[in-house]
C-alpha cells in the first residue's frame, strides 16, 4: 500500500503504507488520465475524481498524511499540486480522446478531525483554484447533508452553505449524506444545490427514482431483509459485507 507519506490512519489494523517517489507520483498522475482514456473509449458519459473519503488524492492534500518536503508536499500550495495535476491530466485526457460531451467532476471531503487535518478554509482555496480548471461540477462529500463544522463547533453553518456561498453560482455543486426519501431530498435541494447523490439508500431500493417518479413513495423498501437477495442481486461480496455490518445500510435489519 503506499501513499504520500508513510503515515497511517487512527485505526488499530491499519496497515502503514510505503511512501511513493517523486517519479511514482508523476506516473500516477499519468496513471488517472490513462483511467479516464479507458473510460471514453469504454462508452461511458463522464468521470469524477476520487479527492474524498481518505483516498489517495486527500491524502495528498491532508497534512495528515502528507510529510513530504518536497514539490508535493509542505506548503499548502504543494500539498495542493497532486489533485491540481491529476486534475489537468484528466482535463486533457477528455480534450483528446472525447468525440462526444463528457461529464468532468471532482468528489472532495471538505474537513478532517485529525490534527493537523485539512480544514474548510484550506478546502475553500483548493476549490477556488479547482474552479478555475472548468469542471462540470464539485461532488461534496458529507456524513449528512445538513452537517456542519468538525472542527468548529461553534459554527452551525451547515459546509455546503458556506462552500455554495464562496463558490457562487458559477459552478454545480453536489450534496450527499443520509438522503433516503422524497423530503430530505428536497429538503437538500433547499440549501441552495443543483443537485444530490444518494449511494446506500440505492443499494436498499434499486427502483428509488422510478417509484418517485410514478408516485409509488410509499413502496420504496426503507430496509433490507435475507430474502430479498434475489431480488436485489447484489453481488456475493457485498452481500457478505452487509450481512457482516447490519448497521451499514439505511435501515437494514436482516431476518
Amino acid at each position: 500500500m503506499v501513499s504520500a507519506s508513510s503515515v497511517s490512519v487512527y485505526r488499530d489494523d491499519a496497515e502503514k503504507p510505503r511512501e511513493l517517489t517523486q517519479e511514482e507520483v508523476s506516473k500516477m498522475v499519468k496513471a488517472f488520465g490513462q483511467a479516464t482514456r479507458r473510460a471514453i473509449l469504454a462508452g461511458f458519459d463522464g468521470v469524477e475524481i476520487h479527492g474524498a473519503n481518505t483516498y489517495l488524492i486527500q491524502q495528498f492534500f491532508s497534512p495528515h498524511s502528507n510529510l513530504r518536503n518536497d514539490e508535493w508536499g509542505g506548503s499548502l500550495s504543494n500539498r495542493m499540486r497532486f489533485p491540481l495535476e491529476v486534475t489537468r491530466e484528466v482535463k486533457a485526457t477528455i480534450e483528446k480522446y472525447a468525440k462526444n460531451p463528457f461529464i468532468f467532476g471532482y468528489r472532495i471531503s471538505p474537513e478532517e478531525i485529525e490534527e493537523p487535518g485539512i480544514t474548510l478554509e484550506q478546502t475553500l482555496q483548493l476549490l477556488t483554484t479547482l474552479k478555475k480548471e472548468n469542471l462540470d461540477y464539485i461532488h461534496i462529500s458529507l456524513g449528512h447533508f445538513m452537517q456542519s463544522s468538525l472542527r468548529d463547533k461553534e459554527d452551525s453553518t451547515p459546509v455546503i452553505q458556506t462552500i455554495k456561498r464562496h463558490l457562487g453560482e458559477d459552478i454545480p455543486l453536489i450534496t450527499v449524506g443520509q438522503i433516503k426519501t422524497p423530503d430530505e431530498a428536497i429538503k437538500a435541494l433547499n440549501t441552495g444545490v443543483p443537485l444530490v447523490a444518494m449511494g446506500r439508500a440505492l443499494l436498499v431500493e434499486p427502483d428509488w427514482i422510478e417509484k418517485v417518479s410514478n408516485g409509488d413513495e410509499s413502496l420504496i423498501r426503507t430496509e433490507i431483509k435475507t430474502n430479498d437477495w434475489d431480488d436485489l442481486t447484489l453481488p456475493d461480496a457485498m452481500w457478505e459485507y452487509v450481512q457482516s455490518r447490519p448497521g451499514w445500510l439505511p435501515f437494514s435489519t436482516l431476518d
